[in-house]
């Protein structure tokens, strides 16, 4: 026998309902809070490394008279 869409959803309570919701909740708003913030200064990091990546892998550049 199928149980009925009322079995089921007794069966199975709905997420919102557990005592745990709010605290899960509450610690998703601050991962987002502090990635949030993070993320800007990553980014600016992960830029700098980058070009002094580049900066250090590229041959040097003399603008004086040659020897």
């Amino acid at each position: 026998m199928t149980p009925t869409p009322e079995q089921m959803r007794a069966a199975r309570p709905l997420i919102s309902t557990s005592p745990n919701y709010v605290r899960y909740l509450a610690a998703k708003a601050l991962r987002e809070l502090v990635q949030l913030i993070t993320t800007p200064a990553s980014a600016a990091v992960s830029g700098y490394r980058d070009e002094l990546h580049r900066m250090l892998d590229a041959g040097a550049v003399y603008l004086g008279p040659g020897r």
